[in-house]
């Protein structure tokens, strides 16, 4: 008996493709190659479109990598800085000062007020307001360069209303480093020593970092991490240190603000 001749496959047969037997029939490969470039001028007139509507996040600048010798006189309280050498008392604020990752520098400054330094860090910036990330190993202690003293422009309580966040991720470490999604890392911060502050606007939409402190300008840990992120609404008076507005305020003022 003859053997039955092996059909041919129609012309309009679907083709098969098994990813790992190349290569792939020429129907399947037209259809993905249209697939591929319908995908990519979709993704480029979506990047047009939505570009411009995009809101820029918010935030400062940090120098990670690129360490620095900074000098001037040490300030221990209300929170750790560093009086700039060349400072004149009519310029930027004092940067505050920061140890590495989310830990404050009280500790390694401990007993240095009033002395002149050298130390290497990596600045840390938003506006006018500067900070820098110390490394503690470098510091190099000089002599006494003097008091800092603390300057009161007036006795007078005000309220001011505004977000409860750490200082160094606001002013540049992290992009947003205020709002709710930035809590849990502000807790960490400030339960580090990190320095809290209020994030607040005036009427004409201007914005700035004002420290916060207890009412002899102690420092308040406990109680701002409980409050991090939030918006809230405080008594208190104000001073002015270093270039930087500090409000000595009551915690039991403080009151939550619901949005």
């Amino acid at each position: 008996m003859p053997t039955p001749p092996i059909p041919t496959p129609s012309p309009d047969r679907d083709e098969f493709f098994i990813g790992y037997d190349p290569p792939m029939p020429p129907g399947v490969a037209r259809v993905v190659r249209s697939a591929v470039a319908l995908i990519g001028a979709g993704a480029v007139m979506a990047a047009v479109g939505l570009g411009p509507a995009h809101r820029r996040l918010q935030g400062g600048t940090f120098e990670f990598g690129h360490p620095r010798t900074f000098a001037g006189t040490i300030v221990e309280a209300p929170v750790p800085a560093l009086r700039p050498a060349d400072d004149t008392g009519r310029g930027k604020p004092w940067p505050l000062l920061v140890a590495p990752g989310k830990h404050g520098a009280a500790e390694a400054l401990r007993g240095l007020a009033g002395r002149h330094v050298t130390m290497t860090g990596t600045a840390i910036a938003r506006g006018d307001q500067t900070m820098i990330e110390i490394d503690p190993a470098s510091i190099v202690a000089g002599p006494m360069s003097g008091t800092l003293e603390v300057t009161e422009p007036g006795a007078v309580p005000v309220t001011l209303r505004g977000e409860m966040v750490d200082s160094k991720c606001f002013l540049g470490v992290m992009v947003p480093g205020a709002g709710k999604t930035h809590r849990e890392c502000a807790g960490l911060c400030l339960r580090g020593g990190i320095p809290p502050a209020l994030f607040v606007q005036d009427r004409s939409g201007a914005s700035r970092l004002v420290l916060v402190t207890g009412p002899s300008g102690e420092p308040l840990t406990d109680q701002a991490v409980r409050v991090a992120g939030e918006v809230l609404d405080l008594t208190g008076v104000i001073v002015r240190h270093g270039g930087w507005f500090v409000v000595r305020t009551d915690p039991a003022t403080w009151r939550t603000v619901t949005q």
